[in-house]
């Protein structure tokens, strides 16, 4: 075969392996389904139903739902540790926002974060000993991460955009984010060092809230593709094709996070008013609503623990 024609047979075989815009294909395919458990685990969430911002937890089909905070601060943002033993979340009680930690039934307080800026939106790496967050400490939000324990704080991320809501992924190997580094607010992904940062989503309008399938082969995510939509939720492939509208509602529905079997995503919509914690399954079928109050309820987190 001519040296020259074996070439142009190589440089093909390239093209067609790298995709759209010379992208890498997924690693897995992307391929949501329709549920076929039933719902299952306990879901935290933050509401005002007290009267101001606390840490609820809930089975995973809405019933015994639970204050764990009572506090008069505004405690928000949980998530729960992998073995789902901790929750960890953000709270204005020591004036500006720190990150906290407790155990599941609301016991053993202790907060993690003691910085002249606002902490929050705290994310546990998969192995949990790690957490992921964002601060202002520097100027502006960026992306930082601590041993569980608090211990050992390092900067991800550095640019004078604000960088915010990191979320792992399942192997523990890269976190998403969201950044306005580009004009508007958009997904990101980056090595767990915080190198080979990478733009995921381009819109003419917000990308936010990313959360990881467990089987780590699809992001979920809020958007509002364009300024006069709304927000919806949509998935997509982690490396930012196959973009497909979840909820496709007239309402907001947003802030999805998934159930640790990958077959339903929790999120909040206000179809019926106002913010309410609603499930899915996982290709958008059988919308359910899981709470049903006159306050918000809002940023689910789900745990398999029962």
């Amino acid at each position: 075969m001519p040296r020259q024609l074996l070439a142009v047979i190589v440089l093909a075989a390239l093209l067609a392996a790298c995709g759209d815009g010379g992208r890498p294909p997924p690693a897995v395919l992307c391929s949501p389904r329709a549920a076929s458990a039933p719902l299952a685990g306990r879901i935290a969430f933050h509401s005002n139903r007290d009267g101001n911002l606390e840490i609820y937890v809930m089975n995973a089909d809405g019933s015994e739902q639970m204050n764990l905070t009572r506090n008069p601060a505004q405690d928000a943002f949980p998530s729960w540790s992998p073995n789902g033993s901790k929750i960890a979340f953000s709270s204005d009680r020591d004036v500006n926002s720190e990150i906290y930690i407790m155990n599941a039934d609301g016991t053993g307080l202790r907060n993690l974060t003691s910085s002249p800026g606002n902490d929050g939106s705290p994310s546990w790496s998969p192995d949990g000993k790690e957490i992921a967050f964002s601060s202002d400490r520097d100027g502006n939000l960026e992306i930082y991460v601590m041993n569980a324990d608090g211990s050992a704080q390092r900067r991800l991320t550095n640019n004078s955009a604000a960088d915010n809501q990191p979320t792992w992924a399942p192997n523990g190997e890269r976190i998403a984010f969201v950044s306005d580094r580009d004009g508007n607010a958009e997904v990101y992904v980056m090595e767990a060092d915080g190198s080979r940062q990478t733009q995921l989503t381009d819109t003419e309008g917000r990308n936010t809230v990313p959360a990881w399938s467990p089987d780590g082969a699809c992001i979920a995510f809020e958007s509002t593709p364009g300024p006069q939509q709304n927000i919806d939720v949509f998935i997509m492939s982690t490396d930012g094709l196959g973009v497909t509208n979840l909820s496709n509602t007239p309402a907001s529905d947003g802030v999805p996070t998934w159930s640790p079997d990958g077959f339903h995503i929790a999120f909040v919509s206000n179809r019926d008013g106002n913010g309410e914690i609603y499930a899915m399954s996982a290709d958008g079928s059988s919308q359910i609503r899981l709470t049903n109050n006159e306050a918000v309820d809002s940023f689910p987190s789900w745990s398999a623990t029962p």
